[in-house]
């Protein structure tokens, strides 16, 4: 109940903040109903993520095949069995034989430098992605005439715009990602040598591993704020077409001059995004779910048990939802900052809200008035 309530007084207090939330989900349901060719970004980051991964694949397969190939031995220990006839099975059966690779510290330093390629290069596709959702949706909010001027041609052309002018700043943002993860990755492989060492040398003690622990631990919390940082700077520039210092340095501002806003933003956005995203489940698992169990079908003669696939088909559809419903999460924080923006730049008939925000923006100034 202490929860309940403080959930309720703070709905209260961000009422007006609420209520531009909602706004901003209109909102950009319009801008993606007037491009809908925005829905095809995820999935071409999708398919620039299969091809690097492929390749990334065979280096991998090449790099791994260097190592050294060895032969040991392992025996079974018949001293831990009481009973005479397994003791006697254990110590007449043949070693088991497997191979071990062992690398050079050369090929472990291409590992390692492939492995930064990797994160760079993934988490490059996706902002790349982001910056063009950005782009097209502020064109569309700063476009007076939005039936006549946006189209989904519009969506192209900002992609034009992000991979000729806006690389150096999406791989800006990536490095500095990679470079975070990276470091996590160092960390815990070096937790993982503590833990085979066990408590026999100095890092396999317990403060050691906590000390790894916690450092892990506030390197996952930076890059959550890494990663928000960037979104929101990434818009910056899909608006105003700055650097991405300066677009980080405007979005941070932006963020303390608007923690109500972005706070309501998210907590609106973020729940009607998972009810979209479990609707899409829902009903793909029923759908799936009625037609393997359907008499005339007969899949269900040939399956033990039909929880096993619908549960597979609701994990896909989730998965699936959650790809395409980010076009919609991008969409809202961009509609918010164009708002602000909006609101900071001009006034009155000047503004380029439109629907649910010109309302609130007049409602607003008949409450100062």
């Amino acid at each position: 109940y202490g929860l309940a309530a403080i959930l309720f007084v703070l709905m209260v207090c961000l009422r007006r903040e609420i209520q531009l939330a909602i706004g901003c989900v209109k909102e950009t349901s319009k801008a993606v109903q007037r491009m809908p060719t925005i829905l095809f970004v995820p999935l071409l980051q999708g398919c620039a993520f299969i091809v690097f991964a492929v390749i990334f694949m065979i280096y991998g397969i090449y790099l791994a095949s260097l190592g050294e190939v060895s032969t040991e031995e392992f025996r079974f220990n018949s001293t831990n069995f009481i009973d005479i006839d397994m003791i006697n099975f254990l110590d007449n059966y043949p070693p088991i034989v497997y191979r071990t690779y062992e690398f050079s510290d050369q090929i472990t330093y291409v590992g390692w430098g492939m492995l930064f390629a990797f994160f760079w290069t993934s988490t490059f596709i996706v902002a790349v992605g982001d910056m063009i959702m950005a782009m097209a949706i502020a064109t569309w909010y700063f476009t007076r005439n939005k039936k006549k001027d946006i189209h989904s041609g519009t969506v192209w052309a900002c992609t034009c715009q992000v991979l000729f002018y806006h690389l150096g700043t999406v791989a800006f943002g990536s490095l500095i990602l990679a470079i975070i993860q990276i470091i996590r990755a160092i960390i815990l492989r070096i937790q993982r040598k503590a833990m085979e060492l066990g408590g026999t040398g100095t890092m396999g003690t317990k403060f050691a591993q906590g000390l790894l622990s916690c450092c892990q631990c506030c390197l996952w919390c930076f890059e959550k704020c890494i990663k928000f940082l960037n979104k929101n700077a990434y818009i910056q520039c899909a608006i105003f077409g700055k650097s991405f210092c300066a677009s980080a340095r405007d979005a941070f501002y932006l963020i303390l001059r608007n923690m109500g806003r972005i706070g309501a933003v998210t907590f609106v956005s973020g729940f009607v995004l998972w009810i979209g995203k479990l609707f899409i489940s829902v009903v793909t698992t029923s759908i799936a779910y009625y037609l393997i169990a359907h008499e005339e079908n007969g899949i269900s003669d040939n399956l033990h048990s039909i929880a096993a696939p619908t549960t597979l088909v609701f994990i896909l559809s989730y998965f699936l939802a959650d790809i395409f419903l980010d076009v919609f999460e991008m969409g809202i924080s961009t509609i918010l900052h164009c708002f602000v923006a909006d609101e900071e730049m001009f006034t009155g008939s000047q503004c380029y809200a439109e629907g649910s925000l010109r309302k609130w923006i007049d409602k607003h100034q008949r409450d100062v008035k």
